[in-house]
């Protein structure tokens, strides 16, 4: 059975556009993908901005300091920023990069047995992704009901199970990509 999705910025570290091939018991999800220091930096980036924006904001109020109250803000537009760059510009310079060598991207492939935790709609955001992505999370969580099926499966690259985020094109798909994982 094959498919065509959109990945979620996940700890997969697919992203766009990607294509899902379950066949004698193997699952393969090839795309746009970017190496893990470069996933775990933009995360990291993200959770020690947005950290910093509550305190900021809190001293503010308490000091009635105004610049406090807009280096809140500012870390807060930062931390969107950085989300949008990663979003925008890291996984499209690896969908270019793919595109100009004639492939669709690199292959991460496990078997059916492997998957754990399978579950349609929210829950995309799991593993503490929720608390980076906080500002995002409920307009993508409205978006992916019906559609997004999330599932744990093993990571060559980092040699754990990593959370896969497929938006699929219709309910029904998403429906028939969770019977086959199930």
């Amino acid at each position: 059975m094959k498919f065509e999705a959109y990945s979620y910025r996940t700890s997969s570290r697919f992203g766009s556009r990607v294509w899902v091939e379950v066949l004698d018991g193997q699952v393969s999800v090839t795309g746009p993908r970017v190496p893990v220091p470069a996933y775990r930096l933009w995360l990291g980036i993200q959770a020690l901005l947005l950290a910093a924006t509550l305190p900021l904001f809190l001293l503010g109020l308490l000091r009635r300091s105004g610049g406090a109250i807009a280096a809140g803000l500012s870390t807060l537009l930062l931390h969107l920023a950085v989300g949008g760059f990663g979003a925008g510009c890291m996984w499209e310079a690896m969908n270019l990069n793919a595109f100009s060598e004639g492939k669709r991207g690199e292959t991460q492939s496990f078997p059916v047995s492997a998957v754990r935790d399978v579950r349609i709609g929210r829950g995309w955001a799991r593993k503490g992704l929720w608390l980076v992505l906080l500002p995002y999370v409920r307009r993508i969580d409205a978006l992916a009901e019906g559609h997004a099926v999330s599932f744990e499966a093993p990571d060559d690259g980092t040699g754990a199970n990593a959370v896969y985020a497929l938006h699929m094109r219709t309910p029904e798909d998403a429906l028939q990509l969770v019977a086959i994982l199930r």
